[in-house]
């Protein structure tokens, strides 16, 4: 089916991935996403996975939440990727400084709306962390798709 063609299902399909995901970002960015439940999810982790007890329960905590960080951030770079890339004809490169910049943008809410919450602590360095897992995004697809010329 032609680009240009575009139906109100297309449009949805294409652009309501990233704003339900930064939608879904923002929302932890509250108390939902404070290290107080993160902390239930590890002690449930260690009891349903009895090696995990070996690790320090603090250092598992530092893990997935960083870990969230870089996957939740590389998902929505995929996502802001894809919307660009379909919905206007632009070459790769605008594509993807757009999808940065969206990515980017998202963090720096992120960060500000957890500074607004007593449980949490916005920090530039967790933007930095987002943006390391916008990159890392990028660079799976350079190897995965990119490099065979799809």
């Amino acid at each position: 089916m032609d680009r240009h063609c575009v139906t109100p299902l297309m449009v949805l399909f294409q652009w309501l991935p990233p704003l339900l995901w930064s939608g879904v970002i923002l929302l932890m960015a509250g108390d939902l996403g404070s290290a107080v439940y993160t902390w239930d999810l590890i002690f449930q982790l260690q009891y349903y996975f009895p090696f995990l007890q070996c690790v320090p329960t603090s250092e598992l905590n530092h893990i997935a939440r960083v870990g969230g960080h870089i996957l939740a951030y590389a998902i929505l770079m995929v996502f802001w990727l894809r919307a660009f890339r379909w919905q206007w004809p632009m070459n790769l490169l605008r594509a993807i400084s757009l999808s940065l910049v969206m990515t980017f943008s998202v963090g720096v809410l992120d960060e500000f709306r957890q500074s607004l919450h007593p449980s949490r602590s916005g920090k530039f360095s967790d933007v930095l962390l987002d943006m390391s897992g916008a990159m890392t995004a990028l660079l799976v697809l350079y190897f995965c798709l990119f490099r065979r010329g799809k």
